[in-house]
């Protein structure tokens, strides 16, 4: 779904969970991270909601088959289903991909990215970024196939350790990620919101 389609949705999580602070990014993707962004357009998605999960005084995070062993983690993060609410996709991707269940704490982050990739048409993405904590469940993902590993990691390990490996990686899609990442902890600070 299109980020219009969730207008009606918006202003009652912006009213519940929040105003979130938007922001704007391009990035230039190799050939072979377009072509995934392609596919999810012509299934008519063109969002996803991301999850920074605080536990234990860390944050959840994940590492996917693809980029296993590289030190490079991320939040937790995929698209919500036709008919699914942007909340109920977080519950249920924080779920499949770190074994917990969360509440909502607050509407972070509308980080608009315009994805490009040499000549093609660029493909406008949208990432809905919230903040939650862990109220039930256990560390460890249910999603196998997709996420080789959960892990606890700190703000600070995520951004002097982790966002560097995802700058040097040269993938559109990391550097999208470490800027998004950024932009989140800068929100948490100018907010002064406590962590657990």
């Amino acid at each position: 779904m299109a980020h219009e389609d969730y207008a009606d949705e918006l202003a009652t999580l912006r009213a519940q969970y929040g105003t979130p602070r938007l922001v704007n990014f391009e990035v230039e993707m190799l050939p072979n991270e377009f072509t995934l962004v392609q596919r999810s357009q012509k299934q008519g998605r063109r969002h996803d909601v991301t999850i920074f999960i605080q536990y234990q005084g860390k944050f959840v995070v994940i590492e996917k088959h693809a980029y296993a062993k590289t030190g490079i983690v991320r939040a937790p993060s995929g698209g919500a289903q036709p008919s699914e609410s942007l909340i109920a996709a977080a519950q249920r991707e924080a779920s499949e991909e770190t074994g917990f269940d969360i509440k909502i704490d607050r509407f972070v982050l509308e980080a608009h990215v315009l994805l490009k990739s040499g000549n093609h048409p660029a493909v406008p993405w949208v990432s809905y970024v919230f903040l939650a904590h862990v109220v039930g469940g256990e560390l460890g993902a249910k999603d196998l196939k997709e996420i080789s590993d959960v892990q606890l990691r700190s703000r600070d390990e995520l951004l002097k350790d982790v966002r560097p490996l995802m700058l040097a990686s040269g993938l559109g899609g990391f550097e999208y990620r470490a800027k998004m990442t950024d932009a989140f902890f800068e929100e948490l600070d100018a907010l002064n919101i406590p962590l657990e």
